[in-house]
């Protein structure tokens, strides 16, 4: 069947010319325009696709892109060397502010004055105390002088009376011999006396009867009889002689007790006087040990009154500041803040995170009041922050489950800021650098909540996910 061609005045064609349009033609044209309406418009169509688009592109990121495990930690700007940190200045007497030298904010060295005290303890009131002290610790020490020379004099004469009753006692002694010596011969010659005078007598009487006999002369008779007196003379001579030796023996016998008991008593006075002499020196070099004590005592709170600083720093802080306000012992007057030439932060980590601490592990600072822009994932990419590394870490903790360690500056990074813009005291946040890991699996961790690991490894999808006893055999 043949079409049949309609033909259509168009609206140009009735004021311009002729110009046709069929069936066909419109029936397409027609056909055009509807598919034209069901198709969904550009926009929506992209936006169709990017949720596609968005999943790939996270995929690609979890998969390919690296992150950097850390652990963040706090703590405040001080310094290593113990010496080095904030020192308070402690009064170490008791007494009243005289005068200040030193205002906050000054800059002081090691020595300088910082603060006058005036005593108030009534011991040490006295301004000439020093000089009465030395004076009496030179009375003293003379009179410790001259009590060891006695002893030194005394010791030499109980050396030497020693030494005389040594050469005393055997002289007095050997006079006792001798007296004895005498004794015994004034004996012997009694004896010789007593026969002799028996001797006589027995003469005399021979004689009488032989005179009776007519046998001898009345001559000697008169011989016998005085030969018979003059022995009984020498006799009662030698008895007399006897009694007088024995007398002298006695004599010498006490006098020798004597000579050893004056002796032994002159020596006995003179080690008593020795004695006497060093209990004297004792006590002087007690007394002068004391005044000496008390001097030292007085010259210390003397100086003790004096407030020096101990280290070089900045005077930060002045507690008591009136002048003739009273301080005690132990009261703290100022505090100074030490020119530190060894920085570190003292840092805090929680119990949880302790086993991950080692000493030499790398540290990003970020400074309170330093602007910076932290990226822990991404150290490479921190601006603004410093490197440090463990120094030490505590073996025990705080008492609340945290431990403390120590970073100090890393040699090959960039030097800390200046004390001027960090000061010790300013807090800090650190994040301890750990281990390289694939995006995915640090996503993995924190959903099951697990740690960080702890030692360097591998990381696949299959080894990670899948359990040892599900995995195939090789």
């Amino acid at each position: 069947m043949n079409s049949v061609d309609l033909v259509f005045p168009s609206h140009g064609q009735e004021e311009s010319g002729s110009k046709e349009i069929t069936i066909d033609e419109l029936a397409a044209s027609t056909k055009l325009q509807s598919w034209e309406n069901a198709q969904l418009p550009r926009t929506w169509r992209f936006s169709s696709r990017l949720p596609v688009v968005l999943v790939l592109l996270f995929l690609l990121i979890i998969t390919f892109v690296p992150w950097t495990q850390t652990v963040t930690v706090t703590g405040q700007m001080s310094a290593y060397t113990p010496y080095e940190r904030p020192q308070d200045v402690e009064a170490q007497i008791t007494g009243r502010i005289k005068k200040w030298h030193a205002l906050e904010g000054d800059q002081v060295k090691e020595g300088d004055l910082i603060l006058e005290l005036e005593d108030n303890d009534p011991n040490f009131l006295s301004p000439d105390l020093l000089t009465f002290l030395d004076q009496r610790k030179q009375a003293l020490g003379k009179t410790k002088s001259a009590a060891l020379a006695r002893v030194e004099q005394l010791d030499r004469r109980i050396s030497e009376m020693r030494n005389l009753v040594k050469a005393a006692i055997p002289s007095a002694e050997a006079r006792v011999v001798e007296a004895g010596n005498r004794v015994r011969e004034a004996h012997q010659k009694v004896e010789a006396a007593k026969i002799a005078a028996i001797t006589a007598a027995l003469n005399l009487d021979r004689h009488k009867q032989l005179l009776k006999r007519g046998l001898v002369s009345q001559r000697e008779l008169e011989m016998a009889i005085q030969s018979d007196t003059a022995s009984q003379a020498d006799l009662e001579g030698a008895q007399e002689n006897l009694q007088a030796a024995e007398q002298a023996m006695k004599s010498l016998g006490f006098g020798r007790d004597q000579v050893g008991a004056e002796m032994l008593q002159r020596l006995l006075d003179a080690e008593a006087a020795r004695d006497a002499s060093v209990a004297e020196a004792a006590k002087v070099a007690d007394q002068f040990a004391d005044v000496s004590l008390r001097r030292s005592n007085a010259e210390q709170r003397r100086l003790a009154s004096k407030i020096l600083a101990p280290i070089d720093g900045t005077v930060v802080k002045m507690a008591k500041v009136g002048v003739g306000e009273t301080v005690r012992q132990g009261d703290t007057l100022a505090r100074l803040s030490p020119t530190s030439t060894d920085k570190a932060i003292e840092m805090t980590a929680d119990g949880l995170d302790a086993p991950l601490l080692n000493v030499g592990r790398k540290v990003k600072i970020l400074f309170y009041g330093i602007p910076a822009i932290p990226l822990p994932a991404w150290p490479e990419l921190m601006a603004g922050t410093y490197s440090g590394l463990i120094k030490v870490i505590d073996q025990v903790d705080d008492g609340k489950g945290n431990y403390r360690f120590w970073v100090v500056p890393a040699s090959d990074d960039r030097a800390w800021p200046e004390q001027s813009h960090v000061r010790q005291g300013t807090k800090a946040m650190g994040w301890v650098i750990l281990n390289r890991v694939p995006l995915w699996y640090e996503l993995w961790r924190r959903f099951n909540l697990f740690p960080p690991d702890y030692e360097e490894r591998s990381h696949s999808i299959i080894d990670t996910l899948l359990p040892k006893a599900g995995r195939g055999s090789k």
